[in-house]
């Protein structure tokens, strides 16, 4: 084991003498306590650049201001905890290193610093006076661990360095706040890195005061050089060949391997007098570890409508998403009107909105087969209506369909419908899963019968797929689907401040009756579950089949727009305001 552990050691040492140098007058000395340490990660492995090149000038940056616009995943805080250690040290400074919460804080320093202290004896001695989760002392210094969500977060500790980490999910405020903690500090040092989330926020306002460095390669065979990047629309400007499933030139087109991708530079996009930050843009496409096929199947999650395109920006790219629009046109929506004929061989699945009216849309994997409103979700003793005037009708009428209906607008009639219908009967409630980013998420055991959807990014996911033509309208033309897209042009996209982290966001508001988006986001819904199982009764008797764009099975159709509004604006306290 020892011979082994030398001999890595010595590749260590080997590529890294063959790593391009700075001038001598910048710190190197970071490298070199690395190697003659061992420095091993929180998993026991020897810090080696090999397969993370581009961090070699990342950790040996000695700017005073830095900033990292990075996707998820690519080793950025370990780099960052070492950096903080090794000043600490041996420049004697103060460090605050801050996370999104005080939990965030207590897991980071639990999972990943502790760890990475007990691996490494030299570390272990330096922190032996003094280490707690919330505070390490070393040295003489100390580096704090804490969370952005109080205002108290902020006061009482001075520094020297602040470590922003994950800047774009913390609370905006309380790290403005902790500027004031440099000022008597001799070096008023700031890093901040995270994966964005949207332009102009976040992390993103740092890059966009710094040089813009991106990690440049040259292709062997043309000897172009570039940074790799994406675009489905522009072959100019794509590194990924969808059909070879391999990186290639953006200039020649042929394949660039992973030793291709490591010999790399970072080279400013502006020039340093006109930057504030040192800055380094660091996505999946550059690591040798992701292949061209994990990329590409973190796209087609996209594709299938499984992710959104902002999570693949955000996380994978390491770009802020501007999204696809802030307003839904009427081509987006009638664009989609087909004269085909509908298929009723697949399993149907309806979305219904909840209020004084049951407002729904259904159809299969292939499209949206009708829309409109029902009284009530069943006959009974009170409302003495007949089956066709409720939403019952429909798994009445298609043997196996699915059924997701809004839990927010009644909550009484829709549990006993899913009560009389198990398994064929969901409960949808809107809420943020900012933890695993799930658009949806079933539940399971005793929250059986009930699904979970992030409300904005499922309309924007929702919105997308119609643009790429993904959905189609069926059964009518454009003067039947002309009210369902009213619905769609009574909302608009705008930036809020999330309550909880105080971070701009993106949110879908309505200024009109907006029923019909969310059936179509509870029908699609049901699609993620649904979509391919099961078999569906098919009549025999054609003419039982809903005839027109609108089922009311009185054989009438409401177009009366002005009454549907009316009806539901009176209620003044809307569960989605």
């Amino acid at each position: 084991m020892l011979l082994l552990w030398r001999m890595r050691r010595l590749c260590v040492r080997c590529y890294l003498i063959s790593m391009p140098k700075k001038n001598e007058s910048e710190n190197c000395s970071i490298i070199e306590w690395i190697v003659d340490n061992g420095i091993k990660n929180e998993k026991g492995d020897l810090i080696e650049f090999r397969d993370h090149p581009y961090q070699y000038d990342i950790i040996r940056d000695v700017s005073p201001f830095l900033c990292v616009l990075k996707a998820a995943q690519i080793g950025m805080s370990t780099i960052e905890i070492l950096k903080n250690h090794y000043d600490a040290k041996m420049r004697k400074m103060d460090i605050i290193y801050t996370l999104p919460t005080d939990a965030d804080a207590k897991t980071f320093v639990d999972s990943k610093v502790n760890r990475i202290i007990a691996n490494n004896p030299c570390m272990q001695k330096d922190t032996k006076d003094h280490d707690t989760v919330e505070k390490k002392k070393i040295g003489d210094s100390m580096v704090y661990f804490r969370g952005t969500w109080t205002d108290k977060a902020a006061i009482m500790i001075t520094a020297d360095r602040l470590v922003h980490d994950e800047k774009d999910s913390s609370k905006q405020s309380v790290v403005a706040d902790y500027q004031a903690r440099l000022q008597h500090s001799k070096y008023k040092q700031i890093h901040v890195f995270s994966h964005p989330s949207v332009p102009n926020n976040g992390v993103d306002i740092e890059w966009c005061l710094s040089d813009m460095k991106e990690w440049f390669i040259t292709c062997p065979h043309c000897l172009k050089r570039q940074y790799l990047s994406w675009d489905t629309e522009d072959e100019k400007r794509m590194s990924v060949d969808l059909i070879l499933k391999c990186y290639v030139c953006k200039s020649c087109r042929k394949e660039l391997s992973d030793s291709d991708r490591r010999k790399g530079k970072w080279i400013p996009r502006k020039g340093k007098e006109q930057a504030k930050y040192s800055g380094y843009h660091v996505s999946l496409l550059m690591s040798p570890i992701h292949s061209a096929q994990s990329i590409i199947d973190k796209w087609n999650e996209v594709v299938r409508g499984k992710q959104t395109a902002d999570f693949f920006y955000n996380k994978v790219l390491g770009l802020p998403y501007t999204g696809s629009g802030n307003a839904v046109t009427k081509n987006v929506i009638l664009g989609a009107v087909t004269k085909d004929k509908p298929d009723y061989n697949s399993r149907i699945v309806i979305g219904v909105d909840t209020g004084l009216k049951q407002h729904y849309v259904y159809g299969t994997r292939n499209g949206i087969y009708g829309y409109g409103q029902m009284d009530d979700f069943m006959p009974d003793n009170i409302n003495k209506l007949p089956l066709d005037r409720t939403v019952e009708y429909f798994l009445k009428k298609f043997d196996n369909s699915i059924m997701v209906i809004d839990v927010g607008g009644e909550i009484i009639q829709s549990r006993k419908l899913r009560q009389k219908y198990p398994g064929r009967v969901f409960l949808c409630h809107y809420v943020r899963d900012r933890k695993t980013m799930q658009l949806i998420r079933w539940g399971e055991g005793d929250d059986s019968g009930n699904v979970l959807v992030d409300r904005n990014r499922m309309i924007q996911l929702v919105i997308d797929e119609f643009k790429d033509k993904r959905i189609k309208l069926y059964r009518g033309d454009e003067d039947a689907y002309y009210d369902y897209w009213l619905h769609w042009s009574h909302i608009y996209r705008t930036v809020e401040e999330d309550k909880s982290t105080q971070m701009p966001r993106y949110v879908w508001v309505r200024n009109d009756a907006d029923h019909l988006i969310h059936s179509t986001v509870y029908w699609r819904t049901a699609l993620d579950r649904f979509a391919g199982t099961g078999s569906v009764y098919t009549p025999q008797n054609e003419t039982r089949v809903p005839n027109s764009y609108i089922i009311d099975p009185d054989n009438t159709v409401d177009a009366s727009l002005n009454r549907l509004i009316m009806a539901r604006e009176e209620i003044g306290d809307d569960w989605r305001n």
